[in-house]
């Protein structure tokens, strides 16, 4: 779940990043101010950090299972090398 969060984090993200730019260069560059209207700049601009946002909890959340595994994985190993009646041999100093 929190790699399709991610995922959709974004492209949401890569989409309004795109869709601002376009509007924003569809008056071209000599006049940036009448391209977009003040309450759609400050709604792409919203809606921008809440997908960084997602981008960052859910980046979060794979990290913190890619670490509960890797735990597991630690635990899993020592164990075995712990198992009774199974010794190492002696190396010599």
């Amino acid at each position: 779940m929190a790699t399709i969060g991610q995922s959709v984090s974004i492209s949401v993200f890569v989409g309004f990043s795109v869709y601002g730019l376009l509007k924003y260069m569809d008056g071209g560059f000599a006049s940036p101010g009448s391209a977009l209207s003040t309450p759609t700049s400050i709604a792409i601009a919203v809606l921008i950090v809440a997908s960084i946002a997602g981008i960052c909890f859910f980046g979060h959340q794979i990290d913190l299972r890619n670490l509960a595994i890797h735990r597991e994985e630690e635990a899993r190993k020592a164990a075995e090398r712990a198992k009774p009646g199974r010794r190492n041999p002696v190396r010599p100093s």
